[in-house]
């Protein structure tokens, strides 16, 4: 488990499922996960655009993974497709700690986290 007071994301990462490809957390204490819409002139955090983030039902904020009291959490934005946590579907803007190895959906996207 991961020291108390844990004050940024890294080095942890999602796992894209199937795939493998790694997206890593930076090193800050918050991540909004979504995809890239260059007419607002908005950036996630993490951009699952190249990953079929349209097709998968992403928005451009769609999870926000962040810390509290050094442990982690996720939240899903009010998303329209929802946000799965190990196959419970998580209520909109009510943080759920993540673990390491929980699978999250976003959308229909399946990615592992590792914290």
């Amino acid at each position: 488990a991961p020291a108390a007071g844990r004050t940024i994301l890294a080095p942890g990462r999602l796992i894209l499922q199937p795939g493998g490809v790694a997206l890593n957390f930076p090193a800050a204490d918050e991540a909004v996960i979504g995809r890239a819409d260059p007419v607002s002139n908005f950036m996630p955090t993490l951009d699952l655009g190249p990953y079929g983030a349209l097709e998968n039902g992403i928005r451009r904020r769609h999870v926000r993974i962040f810390l509290q009291n050094g442990q982690v959490q996720v939240e899903d934005l009010d998303s329209t497709n929802g946000s799965f946590l190990n196959n419970t579907r998580l209520a909109p803007r009510q943080a759920q700690p993540l673990r390491n190895g929980d699978e999250l959906r976003i959308g229909t996207l399946k990615v592992r986290v590792e914290i």
